[in-house]
C-alpha cells in the first residue's frame, strides 16, 4: 500500500513537472497570447530545444514573437494564415524599424495542434538550437501584431505591413521548465487558463507597449517635414521677396528651434528602437541638424559684412549656398525616413509631390529675387539691409 502510494506521488510529480510550461501571456490584456516550455536538459545546459506557442484571433493579419528587447538584431517568428486552414511560420531577422526579412533557420518545427481552430491562429513551435539564446535565467522578448484581412499566403517571404501594437517583456525560463522534450501544447495541457496583463504565473513580466513610440514617430515626421519642406524654404523666400533681414532671421530661428524639437523626438524613438546611429537616416539627420545650427552665425556675419562693404563677400555666398544644400539634403533624408519607417507608397508619393512643389516655388522666388537684386545694384543701399542680400 505504501509503495503504491509512493508510486502514485511520483507519477503525479512527474506529470506536474512535465506540464510546467507558462500560462498564456497576453500583453495589455489582449487576445494575442504566448506560452513557453523549456525541457530540463536544455535548461540545465543553457541551450538546446525549447517550445513556444503563438495564438491570435483570425481577425489578426499577422502576429510575431522575437528575442531581445528591440527589433534590431531580433530573431523573429511571425505567423499568418496560409489560406488552407493552416498557418505559415516565417522566421525573420530584425534590422530596425523596417519590415523584418525572411531568414532560413534549421531546427525550427511547426508541431501538431497548429492551425486554425475556433477562429484562432495557433502555432505550436519547437526550436532546436534555431537561435542563439540562453535558456538559463531570464530572457527578454518582444511581440507585435497587426489587425486586418488574412494574408492567405504560404510564402515565408510574404510582405507584411507595419504592426498596430507591440510589447516587450521578460520570461523567467526557470518557471517554464518541464521534464520531457515533447510538445507540451497538446492534450490535457492545451487548455491551461491564461493570465493576461503584466505577468503570467510569475514567469512573464511585461515592460511596456508600443503606442507611445508610434505617436513619437509620427510627431517627428510631421515636424521635420514642415521644417524642411515648408519652413526653411519659406524663410529663404522672404529675403528676395521682402528684403527685410530681421523678418528672415526671426523666421529661420523659429524653424531652427522647431527642427531641434523634431530631432529630439526622432532621437528618443531611434534610441528606444535600438538603431540610433546605425541607419543612414539617423546619421544624415544628425549631421544636417548640427550643420544647420551654423546658419544663424553665418547669416549674422553675412549681414555685418554687407553693412560695411555694401556688397556680398565670401561669407555671403557660403551662407546662401550652404543653406540651400542643407535644405535639399534634409528633404532627401526625409524620404529615407519614410523608407526606414516602412511607410506606404501613398505617403511616399505625397511627400515627393509636396517637396517638388516647394522646390519649384523656392527656385521661382530665388530667380525673381536675383532679378530685383541686379536691378537695384546701382541704387543707394540702406545700412539695415537691401535686396543685395537677397537670395
Amino acid at each position: 500500500m505504501k509503495s503504491t502510494f509512493s508510486a502514485s506521488l511520483a507519477v503525479l510529480s512527474a506529470a506536474s513537472s512535465a506540464l510546467a510550461v507558462t500560462s498564456s501571456f497576453c500583453p495589455d490584456n489582449g487576445n494575442v497570447c504566448f506560452r513557453w516550455g523549456i525541457p530540463e536538459a536544455s535548461a540545465s545546459a543553457g541551450s538546446g530545444s525549447f517550445y513556444f506557442q503563438i495564438k491570435a484571433p483570425t481577425s489578426t493579419q499577422w502576429a510575431g514573437l522575437g528575442t531581445g528587447s528591440q527589433m534590431a538584431g531580433s530573431n523573429m517568428f511571425i505567423i499568418y494564415q496560409d489560406g488552407n486552414g493552416n498557418v505559415t511560420l516565417s522566421p525573420r531577422r530584425g534590422v530596425g524599424e523596417v519590415m523584418p526579412q525572411y531568414t532560413k533557420r534549421s531546427g525550427l518545427e511547426l508541431l501538431d495542434g497548429s492551425g486554425i481552430k475556433d477562429n484562432q491562429m495557433i502555432a505550436n513551435i519547437r526550436c532546436n538550437n534555431c537561435v542563439d539564446l540562453s535558456l538559463k535565467g531570464t530572457s527578454s522578448w518582444i511581440a507585435a501584431w497587426k489587425n486586418g484581412n488574412s494574408l492567405d499566403s504560404t510564402s515565408m517571404e510574404e510582405r507584411i505591413s507595419e504592426h498596430d501594437t507591440h510589447a516587450d517583456f521578460s520570461v523567467d525560463f526557470s518557471k517554464a521548465t518541464m521534464s520531457s522534450d515533447s510538445n507540451p501544447f497538446t492534450g490535457s495541457n492545451e487548455n491551461t487558463n491564461s493570465n493576461s496583463g503584466s505577468s503570467s504565473g510569475g514567469a512573464v513580466t511585461q515592460n511596456g507597449s508600443g503606442s507611445p513610440s508610434k505617436t513619437v514617430l509620427r510627431a517627428h515626421g510631421i515636424i521635420m517635414s514642415i521644417v524642411f519642406i515648408a519652413g526653411y524654404p519659406l524663410g529663404a523666400i522672404l529675403m528676395p521677396m521682402l528684403g527685410k533681414w530681421l523678418i528672415h532671421a526671426g523666421w529661420q530661428v523659429v524653424m531652427l528651434l522647431l527642427m531641434w524639437a523634431g530631432f529630439g523626438l526622432g532621437y528618443v524613438y531611434a534610441r528606444d528602437g535600438g538603431y540610433w546611429g546605425k541607419q543612414a537616416h539617423t546619421r544624415m539627420g544628425t549631421a544636417v541638424c548640427a550643420l544647420m545650427t551654423l546658419q544663424p552665425v553665418l547669416g549674422y556675419m553675412h549681414h555685418r559684412y554687407f553693412a560695411s562693404h555694401r556688397k556680398r563677400g565670401v561669407v555671403s555666398h557660403v551662407h546662401v549656398w550652404f543653406g540651400r544644400a542643407l535644405i535639399i539634403i534634409g528633404i532627401v533624408n526625409g524620404g529615407l525616413g519614410l523608407q526606414l519607417a516602412n511607410s506606404s507608397t501613398a505617403y511616399i508619393i505625397a511627400y515627393s509631390v509636396i517637396a517638388g512643389i516647394a522646390a519649384i516655388l523656392y527656385l521661382a522666388a530665388a530667380f525673381i529675387g536675383e532679378r530685383r537684386r541686379n536691378a537695384s545694384r546701382a541704387k543707394q543701399i540702406s545700412p539695415q539691409m537691401s535686396q543685395e542680400e537677397a537670395r
